[in-house]
């Protein structure tokens, strides 16, 4: 038996961090994370951007560098409120100038206020977007059953109980709720008492070698590259054809590595 429960390095379990709006107080946020080696996700709205010359905008590059720089619209309408051709242009114009700052494809997306339906998704899919996140908080460590509603674990102010909970798993079989994600806005850190209660989540949640510290587009990545692979009927011949290494958990006792591109046969 196979199971796509385990992650890069043999890991069990994730922890991912999502902020929406930017930039007022990111970098001390991103500071905080890049001191305990952990990844975010930061949801921008472009219009912050557009009167920015090249030199303002390598400094927002050389800000995310370590993290990941998602979608939020342009502007932050409501989506489900908008004509299906608005929702298309905030995205797209969204997309390019957050591309243009990032050097990268900017594929994710988490949805203003949290708001969306069908058609906001089918015209955000169309736009070349591959997850967005909501704002529906499960209180629960599950991967996503669709990228494109991707509830939260939790926003950052509920994580105390939860980041408790979620250690407390640490030792237990891969496949056992193994995603904890917190989401919220920097913005939010008004006073020192803030940033001390931030700083103790992340610090607890730090430099655990059973977890993998994940941007959003990280575990949306890799989750695509398992299903990629692909399975001989007696679960001894493995393919790879993606470009990252995949692990697997085989009959909830070996954890197996196909490296990328390549063909693993077991004995």
């Amino acid at each position: 038996m196979i199971e796509y429960s385990v992650f890069p390095g043999g890991t069990a379990r994730i922890v991912t961090f999502s902020y929406d709006d930017g930039p007022e107080n990111d970098g001390r946020l991103i500071a905080l994370f890049d001191k305990y080696n952990v990844k975010g996700t930061f949801h921008l709205n472009s219009k912050k951007y557009l009167e920015m010359n090249e030199e303002e905008l390598a400094g927002i590059r050389a800000l995310y560098k370590n993290h990941e720089i998602s979608c939020h619209t342009q502007r932050h309408g409501w989506p489900s409120y908008m004509p299906l051709q608005s929702v298309a242009t905030e995205t797209f114009e969204d997309r390019k100038v957050l591309e243009h700052i990032a050097g990268y494809p900017v594929v994710g997306m988490s949805y203003p206020y949290g708001d969306y339906n069908t058609e906001v998704i089918s015209a955000m899919r169309a736009c070349g977007i591959v997850y967005s996140r909501t704002t529906k908080n499960t209180q629960k460590f599950g991967m996503p059953e669709d990228f494109m509603a991707w509830h939260p674990t939790c926003h950052h102010r509920d994580a105390a109980d939860r980041t408790t909970a979620f250690l407390n798993s640490l030792d237990r079989i891969p496949g056992y709720s193994p995603l904890f994600y917190i989401w919220g806005h920097s913005n939010e850190f008004r006073t020192e008492e803030d940033w001390v209660y931030i700083e103790n989540i992340v610090s607890q949640l730090a430099n655990h070698d059973n977890v993998w510290y994940a941007t959003n587009i990280d575990i949306y990545d890799y989750v695509q590259a398992q299903k990629q692979l692909k399975i001989s009927a007696d679960e001894k011949v493995f393919f790879n054809p993606s470009a990252m290494d995949v692990w697997v958990y085989k009959d909830k006792k070996d954890i197996l590595c196909i490296k990328a591109g390549e063909t693993l046969k077991l004995d």
